[in-house]
């Protein structure tokens, strides 16, 4: 059985452009969003849509929730289900969570599991993912052979594998567990140039471009 995903990461929306990084045009986010969101209707018309972090440029913002309920009144316009995550750029996971509907431990959609990972940063913009996170992989395992699929903001490769300055600390320790309990994908964001798709021993990784 296949499945269609699509993925939307990184829109960085803000009130005002950002002086300092003038190609990041989060003051747009919203009008982006909103034309990916009716293409993915109309044309492409995913079995699921992930919604990978950095929703916001500043998670500190004093609008910041009125700007995240905005962007959920787009993504509510999605025909297919989503799951969003929050990223570095994003208020924290109990704020972010105010607005958007929380994910469960994992989501299973056409025989698809999808696992949501809210990982710790790390210096350098990277991250970290804890020894409970690790664990969620064999709980996802248990009694269940389909795919699974990982989701995450901070991209995940093995180490010298791929072209992104970001990745896990503990990246080794976390891809022997994927493979440990057949773990097909992982898809994050961050990145914004984004990564296309690398196949290494039994697992693809992939890193979506960023929407802003």
């Amino acid at each position: 059985m296949s499945i269609k995903i699509a993925v939307i990461t990184d829109l960085h929306f803000s009130e005002d452009k950002n002086q300092n990084i003038p190609a990041r045009q989060g003051d747009l986010a919203d009008v982006f969003l909103l034309r990916t969101v009716h293409r993915l209707n109309r044309y492409i018309k995913p079995d699921v849509t992930l919604i990978l972090g950095d929703l916001l440029d500043e998670p500190d913002h004093p609008n910041s929730i009125e700007l995240l309920q905005r962007l959920k009144a787009i993504c509510d316009k999605l025909e297919s289900p989503y799951i969003a995550i929050p990223g570095n750029h994003d208020p924290a996971p109990s704020k972010f969570y105010s607005v958007f509907d929380e994910v469960p431990d994992f989501t299973d959609i056409k025989g698809v599991r999808f696992i949501p990972f809210l990982d710790n940063e790390a210096p350098g913009y990277n991250a970290k993912r804890s020894i409970e996170d690790i664990a969620k992989l064999a709980k996802a395992r248990d009694s269940f052979e389909g795919q699974i699929i990982c989701l995450h903001h901070v991209p995940l490769f093995p180490p010298g594998k791929s072209k992104s300055p970001y990745n896990y600390t503990n990246a080794e320790e976390i891809i022997e567990e994927m493979s440990c309990n057949g773990a097909n994908l992982a898809i994050s964001g961050h990145y914004h140039k984004g990564v296309d798709l690398i196949n290494t021993g039994g697992i693809s990784f992939l890193t979506a471009p960023a929407l802003c």
